[in-house]
């Protein structure tokens, strides 16, 4: 929970929304019981890859919360994996500036320029895609999980 605080120190109360016993996101509330957002949590790539050379690429935990009325990103923080590599390629993509990008975008807006509105970290093409389609995978999940009439 703390470090869903930190990203909305509102926070008092997270109450797991699961779908077959696995966690999409939490209620985030606070301490009024009002629905603050929901909050998710995601590595990237996921740990269980199995692609060859995986064990050697960037790895990072992207944790964030969402708007529970419009879906939009409120706050969002992306790092370093603790079970990535020693040596990372590129730590661009856990800078404020990259990250800052992805704050009031709405799913649809999600992507990589020209389609969307994220502008890739230049030579971090691949962690920037794998980051961005995580992060829009995740909302459409939450979407699909918690929006009325979707």
């Amino acid at each position: 929970m703390e470090i869903f605080k930190q990203l909305l120190p509102q926070i008092a109360q997270l109450k797991p929304l699961a779908v077959n016993n696995e966690i999409v996101c939490w209620q985030a509330f606070d301490q009024s019981g009002t629905l603050l957002g929901y909050a998710f949590a995601k590595d990237v790539p996921e740990l269980g890859a199995d692609f060859p050379g995986v064990e050697d690429m960037d790895r990072y935990q992207v944790r964030g919360i969402i708007d529970p009325k419009d879906y939009k990103i409120i706050s969002i923080d992306i790092s370093l994996h603790p079970k990535g590599p020693d040596q990372p390629w590129t730590t661009e993509v856990t800078e404020p500036k990259f990250k800052k990008q992805y704050l009031g975008l709405s799913v649809k807006e999600i992507d990589l320029a020209p389609d969307g509105k994220i502008d890739a970290i230049s030579e971090a093409t691949l962690s920037s895609t794998w980051i961005t389609t995580a992060i829009r995978d995740k909302l459409e999940e939450i979407i699909k999980q918690t929006k009325p009439g979707r």
